[in-house]
């Protein structure tokens, strides 16, 4: 019988079918029930997952048939080979160590091992790495300590495209993130009185890990329930059982999963991030901070801990404890920009329960005269036009009286300007309303660092943006390669249905099933010229600081945006254009709770999109826009709470 036929599957290079079948397997052979069945039933799954990671391209012939011979007939042939070699025998020894689970884990055991001469001799050195490797690959359940106790022999990590050439990348990859720990759980919870068959046990909480990072939650359901019926007090068991019900919407199920690993760990940082997330989700900010404070008083430096007791603060309105933490925030980590709009937001003008911090007089000036400038700059963008012709028609025999004319538009722009940044915005009735809450939600995507306040006030006007100023919106446009009404319709169904959160998404399940600190390790462990690196690293930083939600923000954003920019230009029809900001709209109130929650995850989405993993600029991405409508005493968002009817208003 062959592996493929013992596992109940065709042969595939494909780990996730694998693992599945292995799952189902379980169910019939049982460790303790049937000891020979699981026995074929496991070295069947070695044998599988070592082909499957040497890839079938890169086989030769005679090894995939070897592989796939009898089982039985492969182990006797294997102990005929042991007596033959010195490297078999070493071989034999790290056979016999794996196999005492408790002799395995401890570090002293594994250095006294690699002391030996056979170690240390060139002859064999290549052919005792390989026979060590092909173990590892079908006995990798060992403590990190370990894994880099090798490493420090062996010097895998230095030698790795040797390594790679040698033994396929597949299994390089493999050495790599056990050495990183990138994968890595714990082996501290294990007693000795325990009666556990750790091999099963350890075998299905890594697929429980691997089916969580692949979504697939039916088949980690599987591997999280045959593990828990085997031991259940297992942190890191727990945490990926979190994890599932968070992806399930369970928040209840959750808070009580993470509770029971914070019972076992107390210090432990992702389960108290993970209750406080859930509680502020919840609205009950108080237990989110004393999560937090419980967080900060082993991490004062951690900077999602920091995030969510902010935001908890901030929940209960409190606004002159949570400017405290945000500067200690900003303070400990000025390269974070997601601290800033909270800064914008409780130092806002009209509502600030806190003092402006004191600025010199040079400061102050200095502002002024930014703000004067910016002034004139606006005024020039959108009214240079005019002013050009004004200035030719000044040049020719035309009468003075006639060129006159060309000051009203001057003028009028003028004081569109002034009225923007200086006086209170009127809003007549709730047509107008709806539509100023759409510029808002849009804001960030205005790609004019002078004229973002200017167009979140102001709709798009039919003679200066769509005949005059008409390039403007165009580029809009071209930037997304929509060149008619059918393709933007698509582009902006796109975006409500899918858009950049779906890809967000598959890097984040990369990650949340991982500690914070392997996820870390793995970060730091990829290149930075990898083309997943910068999708990678900002998913990270989303894992605590968004909601479930993730960036779909920006998703939406953009979706209004373009209906703004194509109704402008007659792509869209009014209709047609309310209706879809209108969906857009909703699934943004249904998602997030706050504004400062939204634009928080527009900015990171802004990033993921331009793959810039440089997370550390305050004006990149409409953020100083975002800073001007949280922290601006004349903000619309004075006018347009967060949870409105707006979104149903269509007349």
């Amino acid at each position: 019988m062959t592996v493929w036929e013992t596992l109940g599957i065709e042969a595939t290079d494909d780990l996730k079918v694998i693992k599945k079948a292995y799952a189902k397997g379980l169910k019939t052979y049982h460790p303790e029930e049937d000891p020979e069945g699981y026995q074929r039933l496991r070295e069947a799954y070695d044998s599988a997952v070592k082909l499957a990671k040497e890839g079938f391209s890169r086989v030769a012939p005679s090894r995939a048939y070897e592989a796939s011979l009898d089982l039985e007939e492969d182990y006797v042939a294997t102990e005929m080979d042991t007596q033959r070699h010195p490297v078999d025998h070493f071989i034999q020894k790290v056979q016999q160590l794996y196999g005492d689970f408790f002799a395995r884990i401890q570090v002293e055991n594994w250095q006294s091992l690699l002391q030996e001469d056979i170690i240390w001799n060139v002859q064999y050195s290549v052919l005792l790495q390989d026979r060590l490797i092909d173990f590892l690959e079908e006995h990798p359940y060992l403590p990190l300590a370990i894994w880099q106790l090798l490493d420090q022999t062996f010097h895998w990590l230095e030698n790795k495209e040797e390594l790679e050439e040698r033994c396929g990348r597949g299994t390089t990859q493999f050495l790599i993130e056990n050495i990183i720990g990138s994968k890595r759980m714990g082996y501290d919870c294990f007693k000795k009185e325990l009666d556990l068959h750790y091999e099963e046990y350890l075998q299905l909480r890594a697929d429980a890990q691997f089916f969580l990072m692949e979504d697939d939650l039916e088949s980690a359901k599987e591997a999280l329930d045959q593990a828990f019926q085997l031991f259940q007090t297992d942190p890191d068991l727990l945490h990926l059982q979190g994890i599932y019900y968070l992806r399930m919407q369970d928040d209840e199920k959750a808070i009580q999963t993470f509770e029971r690993k914070l019972a076992i760990s107390p210090t432990d940082s992702d389960a108290l991030l993970y209750l406080a997330k859930l509680h502020i989700r919840a609205e009950k900010y108080i237990e989110a901070i004393q999560h937090c404070e419980q967080l900060l008083e082993h991490q004062p430096n951690h900077v999602d801990g920091l995030f969510l007791i902010i935001k908890g603060y901030i929940g209960l309105h409190d606004e002159k404890t949570a400017y405290k933490w945000i500067a200690k925030a900003i303070e400990l980590h000025p390269e974070r920009p997601e601290f800033h709009p909270y800064q914008s937001l409780v130092l806002n003008k009209k509502t600030r329960q806190v003092p402006m911090p004191k600025l010199a007089f040079k400061v102050k000036s200095k502002m002024v005269m930014h703000t004067i400038l910016a002034y004139m700059f606006i005024t020039l963008r959108r009214a240079w036009v005019y002013l050009f012709a004004f200035l030719a028609l000044l040049c020719t025999p035309l009468p003075f009286k006639y060129t006159a004319f060309l000051l009203i538009p001057i003028l009028w722009e003028v004081g569109k300007v002034i009225k923007s940044e200086s006086l209170p915005i009127l809003i007549v009735n709730n047509k107008q309303r709806q539509e100023l809450y759409f510029r808002c939600l849009s804001a960030g995507c205005i790609d004019s660092s002078f004229l973002e306040h200017y167009l979140t006030i102001y709709r798009f006007t039919f003679i200066r943006d769509r005949l005059i100023g008409k390039r403007f919106l165009t580029n809009v446009l071209k930037k997304w390669e929509i060149t008619s009404p059918q393709e933007l319709k698509q582009k902006v169904n796109e975006l409500l249905d899918v858009g950049l959160r779906q890809e967000f998404d598959h890097f984040l399940y990369q990650l949340n099933p991982l500690s914070e600190e392997a996820r870390d390790l793995y970060i730091q462990s990829l290149s930075k010229d990898d083309a997943d690196y910068p999708k990678l690293f900002l998913a990270n930083r989303g894992v605590h600081t968004l909601t479930e939600t993730g960036v779909a923000a920006v998703d939406w954003a953009w979706a209004i945006y373009l209906c703004r920019v194509g109704r402008r230009l007659g792509y869209l029809t009014k209709d047609e254009a309310n209706e879809l900001m209108s969906k857009a709209a909703q699934l943004s109130q249904e998602s997030y709770s706050t504004w400062d929650e939204y634009f928080i995850a527009f900015h990171l989405g802004s990033y993921f999109k331009a793959g810039d993993s440089n997370h550390n600029h305050y004006a990149k991405y409409g953020l100083s826009a975002i800073f001007g409508l949280l922290g601006g005493g004349r903000s619309p968002l004075l006018k347009i709470k967060w949870k409105n009817d707006l979104v149903h208003d269509q007349t």
